[in-house]
């Protein structure tokens, strides 16, 4: 029996799809970084080369959890292994298909996001528009790694992807600028209300399912932020979080607040936090974490001696970075004494 030709069309039309399919799948593994060290914004791509299962507390974000959040100081502490997946302009859809991934290695006993990306945008984009982007960026490498054929060689094709390299700082950078903020109270508005997206909300309900399908807790929190939050994005996610019957952690309330000076506490103007803020931050989260959670003491048992090793190179480095900020704080605040 011979085929119609509007059938012969369609099967060619499908047959011609799946091959392009095909195609962009394989030319986006070829793109893809060789190295996890280059896999995303600032280090977050290091988690993979942690060993499986050896994060008990994972923080994911935007750039103000990368700037904020200092996983080594729980462990240097208490023994908790944590690690910060933060990158500047993570959007939730990002992160839901970061998680997902991580997943495969990693089960994690809490799970914190961090709500910027809940209203992030990038310029003029609508949410329709970025939610549009990232996902298809996240199915499809070829999209979010199209810059990289630039490296690409005849020596370098074919390698395989090592995705072994691990950051002592667990995801963490740090920055010892002073930058102050000076504009006063940006939490004043207790009224307003600014709903959260209705894309942004349904990826929310996608992670929080996901954390539920791999036993993980999840918290919602917020970096202190003062050119970037305020109370009407707060009371968006406090609405969320109450219907969901999730914990809201947000830095930026008065009971919350860890003492940041924003004097000194920021490099740039209130928008992200330095390491003389993020010290405080991730001191009053690992409090939490500590009074919440019976998670393990890792130090000197067998498989953390990277661990041990790392928390030791941290607590050299961090004492520097430490001294360096603290006199620009000083300095910062002699200027802001001067001109007063």
């Amino acid at each position: 029996m011979q085929c119609k030709p509007w059938l012969k069309n369609g099967i060619r039309a499908v047959g011609f799809g799946l091959a392009l399919l095909a195609a962009v799948l394989v030319v986006g593994h070829y793109l893809m970084p060789h190295s996890n060290r280059y896999l995303t914004g600032y280090t977050a791509g290091g988690i993979l080369g942690e060993d499986f299962d050896t994060i008990d507390v994972l923080v994911m974000g935007d750039s103000n959890a990368a700037q904020g959040v200092s996983p080594m100081e729980w462990y240097s502490q208490n023994g908790i292994t944590g690690y910060t997946y933060a990158s500047g302009w993570l959007s939730v859809y990002n992160i839901y298909y970061r998680l997902q991934n991580i997943y495969t290695e990693q089960t994690p006993r809490v799970v914190i996001v961090s709500t910027g990306p809940v209203y992030t945008k990038k310029g003029t984009e609508t949410y329709l528009q970025c939610a549009i982007g990232d996902v298809a960026d996240e199915l499809l490498p070829l999209l979010r790694f199209h810059d990289n054929w630039k490296y690409l060689n005849f020596g370098n094709l074919l390698e395989e992807h090592d995705y072994t390299w691990r950051d002592v700082n667990k995801g963490y950078t740090a920055i010892t600028d002073v930058g102050a903020y000076m504009s006063g109270d940006y939490m004043y508005d207790i009224q307003a209300t600014e709903h959260i997206p209705l894309l942004a909300r349904l990826y929310l309900d996608r992670i929080a399912a996901l954390c539920d399908e791999h036993g993980s807790e999840l918290i919602l929190m917020t970096v202190p932020a003062a050119s970037g939050w305020n109370h009407a994005r707060h009371n968006g996610i406090r609405d969320y979080a109450e219907e969901r019957g999730l914990t809201y952690l947000d830095y930026n309330t008065p009971e919350l607040n860890p003492g940041i000076d924003w004097r000194t506490d920021t490099p740039d103007g209130g928008a992200h936090l330095n390491v003389l803020g993020a010290r405080k931050l991730t001191a009053a989260l690992g409090t939490y974490l500590t009074e919440n959670f019976a998670l393990p003491d890792h130090r000197g048992t067998a498989l953390y001696e990277d661990w041990d090793a790392d928390a030791a190179t941290y607590t050299a480095a961090m004492t520097e970075l430490v001294a360096t900020n603290e006199a620009a704080a000083a300095y910062q605040l002699e200027q802001i004494g001067h001109t007063a």
